[in-house]
């Protein structure tokens, strides 16, 4: 429901930066122009061919600077020419936020009870319950082929849910300082730290082109959010009193804190750029294998597991991820011009 109503947001906001577009340019035609007497004693308004008198002269650096649409709107402004609105001002966005954040507290409960290699796979609810949304609230096409991809997702969901260890070690501060200062986890905050540089950069010139670019920035984010949210939520359920006094669980809700304000910016671009169709299920795919990856390497959740569980782990991992692709291929890509504003 969060994406979904966020998503509406966004499209609301398209419709009026249109509207406002519309009504600017038609302003701006009817006062351009020369007016002039014919023979007849007729007033009407030249072209500008007639007024520059050759064509070829419409190279001319000023004669394009007011051709453009950018000076037309300085030049010529009207009563609509006004600041455009941005989602921080839509009151839907805000609901989108209120219900996000209800439900990431069920999320932040379930990482003290559970790896966040399985926590992380069950939020293939989110895709199941946007196949149902999407296409009441966004009118955005249901397919046979998302059927399948549902249910398909639903048994891979159950797998990875079967191959979970019976019982959760609680984490000490002590413990999570121990797996942070690991050598392991230092090259894994090399590796992504360069990635969330090159794709933050490659954002603003290539996220209109490929949903990985912002989506790829919003599962990298929430790999480090999910693992400061489960140092955080292990240790409040550990010891209450030593994990409010000690220096670590304030370091790891900072990270949380800044982690998931970026995950909204960049989900948020691409669902400006893409359906929630396509933003959805790519998130879920990219935001789990990031969260799978950094919990093996920070909290070491393979380290004893059985042959058995681990192939039931990869096993309903491939399906989930085949379920994501049924629902999110053959689909056409719908970017909004205003992506990038």
């Amino acid at each position: 429901f969060a994406l979904n109503i966020q998503r509406y947001a966004h499209i609301r906001l398209h419709a009026e930066r249109q509207e406002r577009s519309k009504r600017s340019s038609k302003g701006s035609r009817n006062g351009y122009g020369t007016t002039a007497v014919d023979g007849n004693g007729t007033g009407h308004t030249l072209p500008r061919e007639e007024l520059t008198g050759n064509t070829e002269q419409e190279t001319d650096p000023l004669t394009r600077s007011f051709n453009s649409t950018d000076s037309q709107d300085t030049v010529c402004p009207n009563e609509d020419h006004v600041q455009d609105p941005t989602y921080l001002r839509s009151p839907y966005w805000w609901a989108g936020i209120m219900l996000m954040t209800i439900g990431e507290t069920g999320n932040f409960l379930a990482y003290g009870f559970a790896p966040a290699s399985i926590v992380s796979p069950l939020g293939v609810v989110a895709l199941i319950s946007n196949c149902v949304i999407a296409p009441f609230m966004l009118k955005e096409r249901f397919r046979w082929r998302d059927f399948w991809g549902v249910v398909v997702a639903v048994g891979g969901a159950v797998t990875v849910v079967l191959s979970a260890k019976q019982k959760e070690k609680k984490l000490s501060p002590h413990d999570v300082i121990g797996a942070i200062t690991a050598t392991e986890f230092e090259v894994y905050m090399g590796v992504t730290i360069l990635l969330i540089g090159v794709l933050t950069w490659a954002s603003p010139k290539y996220g209109s082109k490929t949903i990985l670019v912002d989506l790829g920035l919003v599962g990298l984010f929430g790999g480090y959010t999910a693992l400061s949210t489960k140092g955080v939520a292990s240790m409040l359920s550990w010891t209450l009193w030593m994990a409010f006094t000690t220096p670590i669980t304030y370091a790891l809700v900072a990270v949380l804190i800044g982690t998931a304000v970026m995950q909204v910016r960049y989900v948020n671009k691409a669902l400006q750029r893409f359906d929630s169709t396509q933003v959805i299920p790519v998130q879920f795919v990219l935001f789990t294998l990031s969260v799978i990856i950094g919990s093996a390497v920070l909290y070491r959740d393979f380290e004893k597991t059985t042959r058995e569980r681990a192939l039931k782990f990869v096993g309903g991992c491939l399906l989930t991820f085949f379920g994501v692709f049924l629902i999110t291929s053959g689909r056409d890509s719908r970017n909004d011009d205003d992506g990038d504003e």
